[in-house]
C-alpha cells in the first residue's frame, strides 16, 4: 500500500511536521508538535479500507485520556487530601467506644492497616503496641487477650499524641478505652472451640479463670495514671 502524507496541527501556533508514514494493517504512526516538541502517537487505530487516502488531512483533539496520561496519571488531590485532627478524633473515638460494634470496626481498621490501605493509613493512627505490656497475653484454655490489649494500646497511644494526657484524662477517653478493654478481655474469654478437649466442668472453671484476670487487667489500667 502506497505511504499515506498526514499534516497534524495539534495545538493553533504549532507549527505542523510532514510525514510520508506507511500504513500497514490499519496502523497509523503519527508525529505531531505538542507545545513546541515532537510526541509520538502510536497505534491509533483507523479503518483503512473505503478511504481516499490521498492528500488526507486529519485533525485530531487531545482526549481525556491522553491529557490523564500528560499528567502522569496523577491520584486525584481529594484521595490524598489531608485528615484534620477533627476527623482524626472522630475516627479514633469511632473505633475505641465501648461497644461489640467499635470492636468489630477497630478489627477492620486494623486489618487494613496490615494491608496498607489508604482508607486507614491516611489517618496516621500509632499502631505501635506490646499487647498486655508484662501481663500473661494468653491464658490456660485458649484465651487470648492480644487483640483486646492492642485496641487498649491503640486508644491510649493515639489519644495522648493527639490531645496530650491531660485532656485524655479529662474529656473522659481514658475511661471509656479502659471500659472498652474489659469488653474485650470479657468476649476472649468466651471462646471456645468446636471441638472442645477439655470436659464442661474444667472449661467452666478456665472461664471463671479468665474472667477474673480479665476484671484484674481492667482495675489496673483504671488505677493508673
Amino acid at each position: 500500500m502506497r505511504g499515506v502524507e498526514l499534516r497534524v496541527p495539534i495545538f493553533p501556533g504549532a507549527r505542523p511536521r510532514e510525514r510520508r508514514l506507511p500504513a500497514r494493517g490499519g496502523h497509523v504512526k503519527i508525529t505531531a508538535v505538542l507545545h513546541g516538541k515532537e510526541a509520538a502517537l502510536t497505534k491509533l487505530r483507523t479503518t483503512l479500507s473505503g478511504i481516499a487516502l490521498s492528500g488526507a488531512v486529519l485533525a485530531i483533539g487531545v482526549t481525556p485520556a491522553l491529557a490523564d496520561s500528560a499528567s502522569g496519571g496523577a491520584v486525584p488531590s481529594s484521595a490524598t487530601a489531608s485528615v484534620t485532627k477533627a476527623q482524626k478524633l472522630s475516627k479514633l473515638k469511632n473505633l475505641t467506644e465501648d461497644s461489640y460494634a467499635s470492636q468489630g470496626r477497630w478489627l477492620d481498621a486494623m486489618n487494613q492497616h496490615m494491608a496498607h490501605k489508604q482508607s486507614i493509613e491516611k489517618y496516621k493512627f500509632n499502631w505501635k503496641t506490646d499487647y498486655c505490656s508484662n501481663s500473661p497475653d494468653t491464658l490456660p484454655g485458649g484465651y487470648n487477650f492480644k487483640m483486646g490489649c492492642w485496641r487498649h494500646d491503640f486508644g491510649y497511644r493515639n489519644y495522648k499524641g493527639l490531645i496530650g494526657n491531660y485532656y485524655f484524662k479529662k474529656n473522659g477517653h481514658k475511661k471509656r478505652v479502659d471500659k472498652a478493654l474489659l469488653r474485650d478481655l470479657y468476649t476472649a474469654c468466651d471462646y471456645k472451640p468446636w471441638a472442645d478437649p477439655l470436659p464442661p466442668s474444667e472449661r467452666k472453671r478456665l472461664k471463671a479463670a479468665c474472667r477474673k484476670t480479665a476484671k484484674t487487667y481492667y482495675d489496673a489500667v483504671s488505677a493508673a495514671g
